[in-house]
């Protein structure tokens, strides 16, 4: 497995989501498929870097657990949600999912933890079994380096999802190997079926205009 990112922690933060918002790259396409997500009591973002507050905007989540290795990436998520003040990127979002400052303000008052810890392990992940109503990951299981290491965390990210929950994610297909997993259909269908969640939505995007990524897979589902 590999924690290889693009960037260290602001670099990244002010490349994608603090100056203007980018469209073609796929977020347009995670948004409206969060949008359509019913209300979740706990969401556990799993990999969550300094991002999770954007991806909170077309949600209704009543707390947020941030997880990651990271503790730089956390602690500029903790910083964003005390200013309580949306910028760049994230006015566009607020914009398109028809949400207010004020909206974006209460999601940043549901940012009740942030956990430093490993989320690309075969190990189960440091959270209760079957606690938590949403699961999702942007980016973070894109960093595995082959379908074996992909399933196993899968399988691993998923345990603290509740019988009836969802799971939501992308991960970018880099456009070198970078010791990076292979995405596909194939890989995301047999994720699912190893761990009990019924899919509602496998698809690839095309990505424009990024030399690093040529598409992201979005993914959606409910364990059964």
């Amino acid at each position: 497995m590999t924690s290889e990112t693009i960037a260290n922690a602001q670099p990244y933060w002010d490349r994608y989501y603090a100056a203007s918002f980018t469209f073609g790259r796929g977020t347009e396409d995670i948004l409206t498929m969060l949008a359509g997500l019913p209300p979740a009591a706990v969401w556990l973002d799993l990999g969550a870097g300094s991002e999770s507050l954007l991806w909170s905007i077309p949600l209704d989540v009543g707390q947020l657990i941030a997880a990651d290795l990271d503790p730089d990436r956390l602690a500029l998520l903790r910083r964003y949600a005390a200013a309580e003040q949306p910028r760049g990127a994230y006015r566009t979002v607020l914009k398109l999912c028809l949400r207010t400052d004020t909206d974006f303000a209460a999601r940043c008052r549901r940012l009740t933890a942030t956990v430093v810890a490993d989320c690309l392990t075969e190990q189960p992940v440091p959270f209760r079994d079957s606690t938590v109503s949403l699961v999702t990951q942007f980016g973070l299981l894109g960093l595995t380096s082959d379908h074996r290491d992909f399933l196993a965390c899968w399988n691993s990210a998923h345990q603290p999802l509740s019988s009836g929950g969802w799971c939501a994610g992308a991960n970018w297909s880099a456009v070198t190997a970078c010791n990076r997993v292979g995405l596909s259909r194939q890989l995301y269908a047999a994720a699912f079926a190893g761990s009990g969640i019924a899919p509602s939505l496998i698809k690839r995007v095309p990505v424009d205009g990024d030399a690093d990524f040529d598409s992201v897979w979005i993914y959606l589902g409910r364990k059964t």
